[in-house]
């Protein structure tokens, strides 16, 4: 059982790990932001916010799966040699990126203000 004194520490060690992939997936979804407040058509119309937490939490899962990758492959670490146990990440990370463009292109017609685009 883990000791009461080790999961503060514990939470402030996953905070570090997910800070800088939240702050790079922030800023790849707020130019999406900005063209969806410019260019609404009213006032009224709901605010997407469901879709930009999606499309953060997609950035935040490829950074951070990818953060250890890049950082192992700049030391020289022997552990990413094993090419067999990448292919699950580096088929997930494929995947959310598949994703992240299907949601952008399906969702620009309604970042560019189109009438009816939903």
């Amino acid at each position: 059982m883990i000791a009461s004194s080790s999961r503060p520490h514990m939470l402030s060690d996953i905070a570090g790990k997910l800070k800088a992939p939240a702050i790079i997936s922030a800023l790849h979804v707020l130019p999406f932001m900005i063209m969806e407040l410019v260019n609404r058509r009213s006032l009224p119309e709901g605010f997407p916010i469901p879709l930009f937490i999606f499309m953060w939490l997609l950035g935040l899962t490829f950074v951070a799966l990818l953060m250890p990758i890049l950082r192992s492959l700049a030391t020289g670490n022997s552990a990413i040699e094993n090419h067999i146990s990448l292919l699950p990440t580096v088929a997930f990370l494929i995947f959310i990126a598949w994703l992240w463009v299907t949601v952008v292109v399906d969702q620009m017609p309604c970042f560019l203000g189109v009438p009816n685009c939903d």
